[in-house]
């Protein structure tokens, strides 16, 4: 699989990054994560303006984290609940075919 990509700068939060920016379909783009990372500083600067960058570094770190957590565990509990079904299902069919000793 060949995967072509080029290096783009961003600017986040005052500083200067250069990220690897890939062309592949199913890989979230540099430019992607750069925005979203944008956007929640934006959203938390609104509500604290204040603050200093590095403070803003660290709350779009805790919100970053918070949302990768909560993810997780719903992934967790829809894994669950699909094995869950799975399982109910096979037991089902199991009951339903005609036994053979």
């Amino acid at each position: 699989m060949d995967i072509s990509t080029e290096v783009k700068e961003y600017q986040i939060l005052g500083h200067n990054f250069r990220l690897k920016e890939s062309n592949e379909d199913e890989v979230v783009s540099a430019t992607e994560i750069v925005e979203y990372v944008e956007s929640i500083a934006s959203n938390i600067r609104q509500k604290a303006p204040s603050i200093s960058n590095s403070q803003l570094a660290a709350l779009v770190a805790l919100e970053l984290a918070k949302e990768k957590l909560s993810l997780e565990r719903e992934y967790r509990s829809e894994i669950n609940e699909v094995k869950s079904l799975s399982d109910n299902a096979l037991k089902l069919i199991e009951e339903a075919l005609p036994k053979t000793h």
